[in-house]
């Protein structure tokens, strides 16, 4: 996965910039009942989605300016735990006072009857699509759907 976990690449951070795009957007939809005279409303979907992969991309590059001020070593591919302060990636061995493991996960979609027919999205496909179906059902039970 990408650095900063889930909530910082596709949970969290890029829901709440996606929702407050929609909420602007709303506001300003409804600016009339404000006494706010607002005309010609309308969104660019494929700007919004930049504007959150923006705000994700800087937040991503603070985490990783914040690791390496502090000297920690970035390794990104399947490594072993070879020793208690040692960790083979790859083909390369690096030793550290402190290890810090983090394993990631991916997308679990159901064996549902049928879903290999279908053009389904995960939670990933919702965030970065940049065209909005005509309808949707979501099917999930964690935290991001």
């Amino acid at each position: 996965g990408a650095l900063g976990g889930t909530c910082l690449n596709e949970g969290c951070i890029p829901t709440k910039t996606l929702l407050y795009s929609a909420k602007t957007y709303d506001s300003a939809k409804h600016a009339s009942k404000y006494a706010v005279n607002v005309s010609e409303v309308s969104f660019d979907l494929p700007r919004i989605i930049a504007r959150k992969s923006k705000v994700v991309r800087k937040l991503v590059l603070g985490v990783k300016a914040k690791l390496t001020s502090n000297n920690v070593t970035i390794l990104s591919g399947e490594a072993q735990i070879i020793g208690k302060n040692t960790v083979c990636c790859g083909e390369e061995t690096y030793e550290g006072e402190n290890l810090i493991l983090c394993t990631g996960s991916e997308t679990f979609i159901p064996p549902i009857p049928g879903v290999e027919t279908v053009n389904y999205w995960t939670h990933r496909d919702a965030l970065d699509n940049k065209e909005l179906p005509a309808s949707l059902a979501i099917v999930g039970g964690g935290v991001i759907g």
